[in-house]
């Protein structure tokens, strides 16, 4: 089974292995000649620990028996909201006013692209934007009102995106991306009589009011954490189909 990069996050929630401090410990006592009895007792369950077979969180199992289920079971899920219909609405103007704000030229990838589709063993999909020139992916988020607008990058964090442009960057073998919130004004057909106008209109606002940048760096401790989880759950995959198929 290969994931879609939309939704890869849900596998990738939760640490495996060594905390930083924990990797900093083993570290110490792998390097000292003669340990107390106590101290080896550390390092041994600190080996055992980092060695240990990645266990999927539940939530990413459920993840995955759903994918399994759709494809034994044949159908397909279906969701929608005001904020995706505004999202995909407005998406060409939110990449305008990045544009103008940056001096940049970028457009929204489409099928003709190089890089429109992106697939390796693990994962498909593609990202919003590409940039050859600076090897940098950028995420596109159309925020639905000025009150749901992030006003700084602390406000933008969310992992589910972030794990979305690790994941384009991984396989695109790149370091760094962005998500950008962009303010634009929602279609009036998305709108109810009892909507507040001056949430959703932001023609009133400076192109630097209505974009928040919230830089994203793909590590190689990343790239470990993310392949040994892809790997992990390609295998939970097969062994939730088998059960099914054998019941």
């Amino acid at each position: 089974m290969k994931f879609r990069s939309s939704s890869v996050a849900a596998l990738f929630t939760g640490t495996d292995g060594l905390t930083y401090a924990q990797a900093r410990d083993l570290e110490d006592l792998l390097s000292r000649i003669k340990l107390t009895e106590k101290q080896a007792e550390k390092r041994d369950e600190l080996i055992a620990k980092r060695d240990a077979p990645i266990e999927l969180p539940v939530g990413a199992k459920s993840y995955i028996e759903e994918l399994v289920d759709q494809e034994i079971y044949k159908y397909s899920p279906s969701f929608s909201s005001k904020e995706t219909e505004k999202g995909t609405k407005v998406e060409d103007e939110s990449i305008e006013i990045y544009n103008r704000l940056f001096f940049t030229n970028h457009s929204k990838l489409v099928e003709s692209d190089e890089y429109y589709e992106l697939e390796d063993e693990f994962t498909t999909g593609h990202p919003d934007i590409d940039s050859k020139e600076l090897k940098k992916v950028i995420d596109i988020k159309s925020s639905f009102t000025k009150k749901t607008f992030p006003k700084f990058a602390k406000d933008g964090k969310n992992s589910n995106y972030e794990w979305q442009v690790k994941n384009s960057l991984r396989m695109l073998k790149w370091t760094h991306g962005e998500i950008a919130y962009v303010l634009t004004n929602t279609p009036e057909e998305l709108l109810n009589d009892w909507d507040e106008p001056s949430l959703h209109y932001m023609d009133d606002l400076e192109d630097r009011l209505r974009v928040t940048i919230v830089p994203i760096e793909l590590t190689e401790d990343d790239i470990k954490f993310m392949e040994g989880r892809l790997k992990a759950a390609q295998k939970y995959a097969s062994e939730y189909r088998e059960m099914l198929i054998n019941k």
